[in-house]
């Protein structure tokens, strides 16, 4: 096998760039993978969505059990595939059709579809934690005072955030769990006329609850309150149709279930919102046009120096120069996303929850989610020796999120029940 890296090559292969990567999978799988014309050896792995779940091997393939997508998905051969595709662009500038402004809207319009967005609703910002910060600010928080409404099932990173909005002055109020969950009730009884936001995470990190946004937001805004999402838990893994929710806003990190990296993510503003509040700071990204700004076209003293933001989210929450090695990435997950379907993702992924919730607490391990949770995670609580439960783990090649009085299980679209009866037996 002849191999180039950088240039074209057409040679029995069609029209296909290959990188160094590519010539040593296709040469060590040649036997294994067969390839037809116009298709490498890399692409022939990669299954179509539409196929049956599991997409193991093929599109994630893993020497050990993988249990913890709730903390970092993995990476899939597309991804990398498309990664490998902006990498080629950088290094040798040829004549590339790799577009960044290409990828950068359709990352945009694929994340509106996702959770049922109109695409100017939405916009790129670094982390969901940054998303949350903005719409905070957007609404004169701290500034203008009031109630905020919150719980102990919220990302844990968010809630030392509260506590320093209560040094500042805000009125906030910590929803506490019972059996996991929390009660509609305990929100009716805590959001008041003088509540500004109730802030959430529609799918806890903790143990999987999932809150009904609908109701909480029909129970806000009735009493003039708006609603906040961290929703990085639920999108991709979960259905999300923020207009069937009228959640106000809502953010999410790539690197989870959207199959992505750390460093990009997603906030949405509902639409008729942007105008109630302000811009939480400023950037040339949220600009629709400039005009005489800067040298070397110096502006006249009797001329007027004009621009104009961007009537959408990107107006409003635009950051600056994003990780385009990132979105690259997305380009290729998002429309796995949107091509398997969340809810088919749904539907196959619980029996593997199910079977671990009925055996798990047989063999002493008490679950803390809801029994009827269909979200992508379930906990179970421990004895307390992490040590010993990380040996058992070790042991079988497990991996998956262990904390210091219980341990977390989120699989993915590659997992199927013999990895559960792997931990289960495992954990015997």
């Amino acid at each position: 096998m002849t191999c180039y890296t950088g240039v074209k090559a057409t040679k029995n292969r069609g029209d296909v760039m290959l990188t160094r990567r590519e010539c040593l999978l296709a040469g060590s799988a040649a036997v294994l993978v067969p390839t037809t014309p116009g298709e490498s050896a890399e692409s022939a792995r990669i299954p179509d969505p539409a196929s049956p779940l599991p997409h193991k091997d093929a599109c994630f393939p893993f020497a050990k059990t993988y249990l913890n997508c709730a903390s970092q998905h993995p990476v899939s051969r597309g991804a990398r595939r498309a990664l490998d595709r902006y990498l080629d662009y950088k290094t040798f500038a040829t004549d590339s059709d790799y577009s960044n402004g290409a990828v950068y809207n359709r990352n945009l319009e694929n994340y509106a579809q996702l959770i049922n967005a109109n695409v100017d609703e939405v916009a790129y910002v670094q982390s969901t934690t940054v998303g949350e910060n903005l719409v905070l600010k957007a609404l004169n928080i701290p500034e203008g005072g009031g109630r905020i409404v919150t719980d102990d099932l919220h990302y844990l990173g968010s809630l030392p955030t509260y506590a320093e909005l209560i040094k500042r002055g805000m009125d906030v109020i910590t929803l506490r769990a019972q059996d996991g969950r929390i009660d509609m009730d305990t929100f009716e009884k805590a959001i008041n006329a003088d509540t500004r936001l109730v802030s959430i995470s529609s799918v806890s990190m903790v143990n999987g609850f999932q809150h009904d946004l609908q109701q909480i937001c029909e129970l806000a805004h009735a009493r003039g309150a708006l609603v906040y999402a961290d929703v990085v838990h639920q999108v991709g893994s979960t259905p999300l149709d923020v207009r069937e929710t009228n959640v106000d806003f809502c953010s999410a990190a790539s690197y989870k279930w959207l199959m992505g990296e750390q460093g990009l993510g997603f906030l949405y503003a509902r639409k008729d919102r942007l105008a109630e509040i302000e811009r939480p700071w400023f950037g040339h990204y949220q600009l629709k046009q400039r005009h005489g700004l800067g040298f070397p076209n110096p502006v006249r003293h009797d001329e007027v120096v004009e621009y104009e933001h961007h009537e959408s989210a990107l107006g409003l929450f635009a950051m600056g120069s994003q990780p385009n090695i990132i979105a690259a990435q997305l380009d290729y997950s998002l429309q796995y996303l949107l091509d398997v379907g969340v809810e088919r993702i749904q539907s196959y992924r619980q029996p593997l929850l199910d079977r671990l919730q009925e055996r798990l607490p047989q063999l002493g391990y008490a679950s803390i989610t809801p029994r009827d949770s269909a979200t992508a995670l379930v906990s179970f609580r421990h004895d307390g020796d992490t040590q010993k439960l990380h040996d058992k783990l070790d042991a079988a090649k497990i991996t998956l999120s262990v904390a210091e009085h219980h341990f977390r299980i989120s699989p993915s679209v590659f997992n199927d029940m013999d990895d559960i009866d792997r931990l289960i037996e495992a954990l015997s």
